[in-house]
């Protein structure tokens, strides 16, 4: 079963049809986000590798595991997971990070970018009326 599996995921799966798809899609995300927190003057960015589009709530790019550990900073991304879960978007619980997979459609990255625009309107509201 396991070598069943294998087989179909390396001849079915990873494929470049599929490996085209999550890289559009991933520069789709990372652009998006990037737009946002451009527009709301954060002093955050984004990173990108592959299908792996993460963002980080510090200037970038950071350039050693001190900064990476200066730019956690819980409170602010507990409260973007939650109000990304109350615009219906689930992203993963630790560094901020969002998976493109094959099954990703444009529709979902495009909400993920709504939602993240909004929830950085939220956060930076205060910031840009002062």
């Amino acid at each position: 079963m396991q070598f069943a599996c294998l087989k179909a995921t390396l001849g079915e799966v990873m494929v470049p049809k599929a490996y085209d798809h999550m890289e559009k899609l991933a520069e789709r995300l990372s652009r998006g986000l990037r737009r946002a927190i451009e527009r709301h003057k954060a002093p955050w960015h984004v990173v990108r590798v592959g299908a792996r589009v993460e963002f980080i709530c510090a200037p970038g790019p950071l350039q050693n595991g001190a900064e990476a550990a200066g730019a956690h900073v819980p409170e602010v991304e507990q409260a973007v997971h939650v109000a990304l879960l109350n615009r219906g978007c689930l992203i993963a619980p630790f560094h901020n990070m969002m998976l493109i997979s094959p099954a990703t459609r444009k529709r979902q990255v495009d909400r993920l970018i709504a939602a993240f625009n909004d929830v950085m309107t939220e956060l930076f509201a205060e910031e840009a009326t002062a």
